[in-house]
């Protein structure tokens, strides 16, 4: 991995919008608007290494299949050989045998095989309101599945009580998902909510590093609607394909 203290994205005007006559939006909103407008923008000369452009609506679902979020496959894949994950890298080959050794999973096992114990949908990277509206659109009138054991933790206070207000406590409860106060949770296996050994959960989490959820617990990163279709199923699915 690599790191930084921070990152600076140019706001546009759906960021704007989206901070406008919020709860704790400053007074001189309108002024702080200029301001960024003006200032949170790259120079005009400047110059750059690289320039991606990324078309999402080509993007698959994402599942983690390792111990670091770079060990991921589309829903539609299978998992890798350690050879194909490390492209003539022996580091790379040696972390991912030991990876697969972790989760214990077999090369080539098509995703959509690869059964869950758990479903945690929380933590701060994807437990915002938005999220938890599409997770319960997924879940609404569905059941989930008797042998996973799933749970939502509101992202912070507020988002639990907009949610709320919403009535998707109550959807979710009605899909036998336990509905919990906000809080950093099963993110880091806090207290009591830590996966067993040997169990394998759908987590919405950013890290999946080994023992993060639990010792000996087997984490795989998804967005929020796809835990949410997996925990109806039992199994990681294509929620693309649901209604």
């Amino acid at each position: 991995e690599a790191g930084s203290r921070a990152g600076l994205i140019a706001p546009d005007e759906k960021t704007f919008d989206y901070l406008d006559n919020r709860q704790y939006t400053p007074e001189n909103y309108d002024d702080l608007v200029d301001d960024w407008k003006n200032n949170l923008i790259s120079d005009t000369n400047s110059k750059f290494d690289k320039s991606f452009t990324i078309d999402v609506e080509k993007i698959e679902p994402q599942v983690s299949w390792g111990t670091n979020p770079a060990m991921v496959s589309d829903i539609t894949g299978k998992i890798p050989t350690p050879e194909e994950f490390g492209h003539n890298n022996e580091i790379q080959i040696q972390s991912a045998k030991k990876a697969l050794a972790y989760m214990d999973l077999e090369p080539e096992t098509p995703i959509v095989e690869i059964s869950i114990d758990r479903v945690f949908i929380g933590s701060c990277t994807n437990a915002r309101l938005e999220d938890l509206i599409d997770a319960a659109k997924i879940v609404s009138g569905k059941t989930v599945n008797s042998d996973v054991n799933a749970m939502v933790v509101p992202g912070s206070q507020m988002v639990k009580l907009e949610a709320e207000k919403l009535g998707l406590d109550k959807i979710f409860k009605d899909a036998n998902f336990e509905w919990r106060e906000s809080g950093c949770s099963m993110c880091l296996g806090m207290n009591p909510d830590i996966l067993k050994p040997g169990e394998r959960c759908a987590s919405t989490s950013n890290r999946n590093f080994e023992g993060r959820q639990g010792s000996g617990g087997q984490t795989h990163l998804v967005s929020p609607v796809m835990a949410a279709a997996s925990a109806i199923a039992g199994h990681f699915v294509d929620v693309r394909e649901w209604s």
